[in-house]
């Protein structure tokens, strides 16, 4: 017999509490960047034996079954929902954006093969039974467009097209939810949104040199008229004309607590992977504390696959520090 609505949600709530409770975010990311071998930290994450391969295969298989266990915890979770609400399952679409990406890569480059995949079953856009056929494989779904293997110098273009897609996608469902935490969902979004099209913005301006008018033509809006002051584009609008090599057209920045150090007479410069590397600690614990916020909505489902996604990329950190023999300070960053 099917539970109804507030035990799922009860039931639901307890499960994700009890697996966020051991997640490796935060001070508990520590524990996975002390370890000190791929076969410490295998026995670390999972119950089955260590596989007797090589390092650089270990270090591979490892990631794979984490992702793999990321994704079977949070699709049975959605599963106890006779009708998930569409942003759970639009959250899982980052895979599908993912995966076809890598599809259109392996057959621009002559792939006979299929590329190993992160399946999403029962929620997937692709049908993955027909490849190499890209547009069977898209056919009815979001992704149709997507229908022809891309030539080289289309890849950059259909991979930007398929992130603010799948952005736009994920806003307009959370935008959608119908409970007490909607606005602090969409607050959690937004800001989000906002920081990606600003970290997009500073990289197009520092490595690429684009001028501000086409910066914009590459940023995710909400709108399809793309005005400066778009909801998702326009704190990126704003940092265009600031000097990249000035602390003073900084400091007053709205998100001035991510900025690289800066000490008074000495060279600096506005470094994104310093934004970004402090923002995404800060987005994670906001998430974290949402999930108690509202037990008993969509909040705290959401914010497990944020927090766990942080997991996971904390897992592929420190299985590449190990293969590579990196000093676990170089790369943790929480």
């Amino acid at each position: 017999m099917a539970m109804g609505k507030s035990a799922t949600d009860a039931y639901v709530y307890a499960k994700a509490s009890g697996m966020l409770s051991k997640s490796f975010v935060g001070e508990r990311a520590n524990i996975l960047f002390n370890i000190h071998s791929l076969q410490e930290l295998w026995s670390l994450l999972f119950i089955t034996p260590v596989p007797q391969i090589p390092e650089a295969l270990l270090a591979q298989k490892l990631e794979e079954k984490a992702e793999k266990v990321f994704l079977s915890d949070f699709i049975h979770l959605v599963l106890q929902y006779s009708k998930p609400s569409p942003i759970l399952t639009s959250l899982l679409h980052f895979y599908d954006y993912d995966n076809i990406k890598e599809f259109g890569a392996a057959l621009c480059m002559g792939e006979k093969k299929c590329p190993r995949y992160a399946d999403i079953t029962p929620f997937n856009y692709i049908n993955y039974s027909k490849w190499p056929e890209l547009s069977l494989m898209t056919k009815d779904s979001p992704l149709s467009w997507y229908d022809k293997t891309p030539k080289l110098s289309e890849q950059q273009q259909n991979d930007a097209r398929l992130d603010a897609q799948y952005i736009k996608e994920v806003w307009q469902n959370v935008k959608k939810v119908n409970s007490e935490c909607r606005e602090a969902l969409v607050s959690l979004f937004q800001e989000e949104f906002r920081m990606e099209n600003v970290l997009w913005a500073l990289r197009l301006k520092l490595y690429y040199s684009m001028s501000n008018e086409e910066i914009k033509k590459h940023l995710v809006y909400e709108s399809e008229k793309m005005p400066d002051n778009d909801v998702l584009a326009c704190d990126a609008v704003k940092i265009l004309d600031y000097e990249l090599d000035s602390y003073d057209a900084w400091k007053n920045w709205k998100f001035n607590s991510l900025l690289n150090p800066h000490e008074e007479g000495s060279v600096w410069s506005v470094d994104p992977r310093w934004i970004s590397a402090k923002y995404r600690k800060r987005f994670v614990d906001k998430a974290y504390k949402l999930f108690h916020t509202s037990p008993f909505t969509e909040a705290p489902l959401i914010c497990w696959f944020l927090v766990k996604q942080r997991e996971l990329d904390n897992i592929r950190t420190a299985s590449e520090q190990l293969r590579l023999n990196i000093n676990a300070s170089e790369v943790h960053n929480g």
